[in-house]
């Protein structure tokens, strides 16, 4: 009973705000300034298809020099296909930690710093999976590799003067402290992909602020979510959802538009960063439970370190 009465007080409070909807309230007050890309390096994973592909379009169209990160060569080919201009593409699967340090040593190759890292890719997964080192998949892409991957691009000094890392969240992390327990399985009957997903969205939170705390002097560091949009992923794991709500979602456009205005903008954060939500910072807390945490930031990243090498 206590969590479907959560689940009721979650869509009654977020419904509206979440949708297409909200964010066609809030654009009205926006404005039409402009703001260029020119000699910007943006690097986008999860970038074939969706908020990442929207994403993509629009850093193009603001005259950034785009790579985009996929795991599919012909999706990407089919997104450049797609796009006013070509972004250089890097085939990679981010579930996979041999897969970020191809993505690190391609772009030392190309001796090309990042300017704008976005840290898109996200998997819900139903079905238990690991990858090739037997680490549940949903945890590995979500939240291990890019951990790895921020990690690896301030350690080889590829993130240039005044970068800034934007990492794309859910409004799921409302309804989630920070705990270790649940971030990921070791097997199929622990694994809870809905709750986890949750779990592990709070924690890129969580890891936004750790970042902004100890890097802030190098960059620039935003946690963002997207409200509801309609995407596949969205279509795959949360089927009833989308039928439901499909005629009022967010298309991936509006999904990606703080993404975006973020990356051209850089707004400054005052204190702990909090979470950017059509073009405003949120807090981070909607209810008091996700406030009662029986983990710290220390112990996320000491649960972090110990799956990588």
């Amino acid at each position: 009973m206590r969590i479907i009465l959560g689940i009721l007080l979650f869509y009654g409070r977020f419904g509206p705000s979440f949708t297409s909807l909200g964010y066609l309230s809030r654009k009205l007050f926006w404005g039409n300034g402009q703001h260029s890309l020119h000699n910007q390096h943006v690097l986008i994973t999860g970038a074939s298809g969706g908020i990442g592909a929207a994403v993509v379009s629009g850093c193009l169209k603001a005259g950034a020099d785009v790579t985009a990160v996929a795991r599919s060569a012909d999706k990407l080919a089919a997104m450049n296909a797609a796009m006013p201009d070509t972004a250089n593409t890097i085939v990679a699967d981010l579930a996979e930690l041999d897969d970020i340090k191809q993505i690190v040593s391609a772009l030392k190759a190309r001796g090309t710093k990042i300017d704008i890292l976005v840290n898109n890719v996200g998997v819900m997964l139903h079905k238990f999976a690991q990858n090739s080192d037997a680490i549940d998949s949903q945890f590995a892409t979500n939240l291990l590799n890019q951990y790895a991957l921020t990690e690896a691009l301030v350690a080889e000094d590829l993130l240039a003067d005044n970068a800034a890392v934007i990492t794309v969240a859910s409004g799921g992390m409302y309804m989630a402290p920070l705990v270790i327990a649940g971030l990921n399985a070791d097997e199929d009957s622990s694994h809870d992909g809905t709750r986890a997903y949750a779990i592990q969205k709070r924690a890129q939170v969580a890891l936004t602020q750790h970042w902004q705390a100890t890097y802030g002097d190098r960059a620039s560091f935003y946690v963002m979510h997207p409200g509801w949009v309609d995407t596949a992923g969205v279509r795959e794991s949360l089927p009833t959802f989308r039928k439901l709500l499909a005629p009022i979602l967010r298309n991936a456009e509006q999904g990606a538009d703080t993404i975006v205005w973020l990356a051209k903008t850089r707004p400054s954060q005052n204190g702990a960063p909090g979470i950017w939500f059509d073009r405003k910072s949120r807090k981070v807390h909607a209810y008091g439970f996700t406030r009662e945490r029986s983990a710290e930031v220390s112990d996320l990243l000491t649960h972090l370190r110990r799956y990588l090498p």
